[in-house]
């Protein structure tokens, strides 16, 4: 009884002493920008003849030190927020293995048709050559709003992914205005969209006020707004004013003129809507 009093205490003081290993902390990017994921599909023509998908050749990783610089005739842009927290940012340019398809096609990715002379891009996978990837989206011009509106429509990061939320979203858009240089285009409204997002947060938004669609009346591409445009952090060049030209001087006095007749005040314009994204493309 004794000897065995004994080695109970003596293991219960080797247990003691030996170190405690705790769990490894969670990464904070995990809960700001979604935890990084595999890319749901890789198209056929963007890895090369071993196997490896190709980088856009236009890709820029954005800092603070070294912004991003984008404008409207490159758009639209795609982004993805990569493992380490930085944002990515690659035109959506025409890729060298691709197909122009003259007739169109029909595309099993989002079951949809599509048009005469469409082009295979770069997608989001070409940012990080098919690494893991948070939650990412794209950067559109609006004509209507002169503006750059940030959705989260990425059919490989954000889409098929259980924990790509709003407030990952207002995080992404966030840091995209603080390390993205968009000259003198300010940045417009920030767009969740329900076909990218997981279907428990779907379900409630469907409840929520502030549901919209691109077309009312169809239903088209449900989505909320996150947040409202801004002016851009970074400071575009100076413009020079034009030079005034002087007022031609008058020798004499002028008849005055007969009165016009009043102007019929023009019927305001109605703001057109920008929409959430430009078509259903999961690129």
């Amino acid at each position: 009884m004794k000897s065995k009093m004994h080695y109970t205490v003596g293991s219960l003081l080797v247990a003691l002493a030996l170190p405690t290993f705790s769990a490894s902390p969670a990464d904070p990017l995990d809960a700001k920008y979604g935890l990084p994921s595999q890319p749901a599909y890789i198209k056929h023509y963007e890895a090369d003849k071993s196997g490896k998908v190709m980088l856009n050749p236009y890709l820029q990783v954005a800092s603070k030190d070294f912004p991003a610089l984008i404008n409207p005739k490159s758009a639209p842009y795609n982004w993805v927020i990569d493992v380490d927290g930085n944002v990515v940012i690659i035109p959506e340019a025409a890729h060298p293995y691709g197909r122009v398809y003259a007739k169109g096609f029909f595309r099993p990715e989002d079951q949809s048709e599509r048009k005469p002379g469409t082009r295979e891009n770069f997608g989001h996978v070409s940012a990080l050559a098919g690494a893991p990837g948070r939650i990412s989206g794209e950067i559109l011009y609006d004509e209507g709003t002169k503006s750059f509106i940030v959705n989260n429509k990425s059919g490989r990061y954000s889409k098929h992914n259980s924990d790509r939320t709003p407030e990952q979203l207002v995080a992404a858009a966030t840091l995209i205005r603080e390390v993205v240089d968009p000259g003198t285009t300010p940045w417009g409204a920030v767009a969740y969209l329900f076909a990218y997002a997981p279907e428990n947060v779907v379900t409630e938004l469907m409840k929520s006020p502030k549901l919209q669609y691109d077309d009312p009346k169809k239903k088209a591409r449900p989505h909320i707004l996150v947040m409202e445009g801004a002016a851009s952090s970074f400071k575009p060049e100076a413009v020079a004013p034009a030079a005034a030209t002087p007022a031609a001087k008058i020798e004499k006095p002028l008849a005055a003129p007969a009165p016009a007749a009043a102007p019929v005040p023009d019927k305001p314009a109605k703001a057109k809507k920008p929409k959430a994204a430009h078509n259903d493309d999961p690129s």
